[in-house]
């Protein structure tokens, strides 16, 4: 799985919670070690030992997993979103991401997400078919008639909601998330980890996904 994917899902998810005002920093890695209280990870990229991180869990730390998904089996009403790059008057999916009702309302509304010009937007599918995903959202606030921002929570007056038609090429990812719980930290696996850090300076982490273990290298 790219590391672009990755880094989607975690933007889309915005696993510190729905509620967050900002997303907490994200990193990809291997899990090496899962001692019941602490993770230690192998960021990607890295090979010495000496750069490991340990990352402590929460008793509220979220878990998730990754599957493969069809596009055809996304049903209006669902809560899923879509990496889009805007090109004209279109917005071209490079990934599509379908979420359980757990995390329905989570990272929900239209904005900027890793490279430049690249958006992502999460919302309640209104249509699916023939290619196109059609996604309805609240954001922060209109902008040259588009909602845009992450929805508000609580919700404030500039708050807004809009309908994205995104169009999804054959050959596109598309994604299913799970709710899991601590047998997904399998040592190998690969997982995008959000990392905050304690007012002692200790790491810990609100939430993580983690690629099913079958799959894992």
């Amino acid at each position: 799985m790219k590391a672009r994917h990755w880094l989607a899902l975690g933007a889309a998810i915005a696993i510190a919670g729905p509620a967050a005002a900002q997303p907490v920093p994200r990193i990809r890695a291997k899990i090496m070690a899962f001692d019941g209280q602490v993770l230690t990870l192998q960021p990607d990229g890295t090979t010495a030992d000496a750069d490991w991180v340990r990352v402590a869990v929460r008793p509220d730390t979220r878990y998730v997993s990754t599957e493969k998904y069809k596009l055809a089996a996304i049903q209006p009403g669902d809560f899923a979103g879509a990496a889009v790059i805007p090109q004209g008057d279109k917005l071209r999916a490079q990934e599509v991401h379908v979420y359980p009702g757990a995390l329905r309302g989570s990272g929900e509304g239209r904005f900027p997400e890793g490279a430049a010009g690249r958006l992502m937007i999460n919302g309640t599918v209104a249509a699916s078919a023939d290619g196109t995903l059609t996604l309805h959202y609240r954001g922060a606030a209109m902008n040259n008639g588009v909602c845009e921002g992450r929805a508000p929570v609580p919700l404030t007056p500039t708050a807004c909601t809009g309908d994205a038609a995104v169009t999804v090429a054959p050959g596109i990812p598309v994604t299913a998330l799970t709710v899991g719980d601590q047998t997904l930290l399998v040592p190998g696996a690969m997982a995008i980890v959000s990392v905050a850090t304690r007012p002692d300076g200790a790491k810990v982490t609100p939430g993580l996904i983690v690629e099913k273990p079958a799959s894992a290298p």
